[in-house]
């Protein structure tokens, strides 16, 4: 577990969820699914069991390949950072990532600290060479954080995203090389 602090001074910290925090990412979860529209899963879709949710957050203890990060403020959850490499033999020098914060601590450098956290992790896993991430083209700001951490744009999947709305989004792949 590691101590940061956000722009505006507060303490939070970061660690590997265990199982006993299940119940609590599944609210966070479902929180994040309600609060933006810059998710793929919607609300309806996200029916996780608890015991689906610990058997999820256990895997890094099973597979060298997958790694989770949540922040935490006072108990609470406040993001979460999952990756896995993928897993087919030729692609496994290669992995994807998903990161959330709370709506209440976006643009405090949360999402920074997760994902930076996950770099250093990378960089000691000698079987991943490179980071991707799929991003929606509307999400500026995620795009912002994305390019100052060093990832480029690799390909843009067009209309890929129909908000309920009936607007379409693109969806851009980017990626970072760690090696």
């Amino acid at each position: 577990m590691s101590q940061y602090h956000t722009k505006d001074g507060k303490a939070f910290t970061i660690r590997q969820p265990n199982a006993d925090d299940a119940e609590a990412i599944i609210a966070y979860a479902k929180l994040m699914f309600a609060s933006t529209d810059q998710v793929l899963t919607t609300s309806e879709e996200y029916n996780i069991t608890v015991e689906q949710e610990r058997s999820w957050v256990t895997r890094p203890q099973h597979e060298a390949s997958t790694f989770i990060l949540i922040a935490e403020q006072n108990g609470n959850i406040i993001g979460l950072l999952d990756f896995s490499a993928k897993p087919k033999k030729k692609m496994m020098h290669s992995g994807e990532f998903g990161v959330s914060v709370h709506p209440d601590y976006r643009g405090l450098g949360i999402g920074r600290v997760l994902i930076q956290t996950l770099l250093i992790w990378v960089k000691r896993n000698p079987q991943i060479e490179k980071v991707l991430l799929n991003v929606f083209a509307s999400n500026i700001n995620a795009i912002s954080l994305y390019k100052t951490l060093g990832f480029l744009e690799e390909g843009r999947q067009l209309r890929a995203i129909k908000q309920p709305s009936g607007e379409y989004i693109d969806l851009i792949q980017m990626y970072i090389d760690v090696r």
